[in-house]
């Protein structure tokens, strides 16, 4: 089922079994977590649209900064903000 729906949505998982979604083989469920989050990255994102962003600039950086980023890169700031916020 969840290997059904990874690929509904366009989700690439080389390697990825459904038996892996059965097991709930950890390396594999992150494989399958971090392809589904770049999608959705990979969406237009943009402070206008999500205000949010803003939390990922480093010091000093300007705003414009983001839109220059590859989605990537946004989402591995997304995940170090989240990592650095809950110690």
């Amino acid at each position: 089922m969840g290997l059904a729906a990874c690929k509904s949505l366009g989700v690439k998982l080389i390697g990825v079994a459904p038996a892996d979604f059965v097991k709930k083989v950890p390396h594999q469920m992150l494989a399958a977590l971090w392809q589904l989050l770049r999608k959705v990255i990979a969406m237009k994102m943009n402070l206008a649209d999500c205000a949010e962003l803003f939390r990922l600039l480093e010091e000093g950086e300007d705003p414009s900064a983001l839109n220059k980023l590859k989605p990537e890169e946004i989402l591995v700031r997304w995940v170090n903000y989240h990592l650095r916020k809950n110690g």
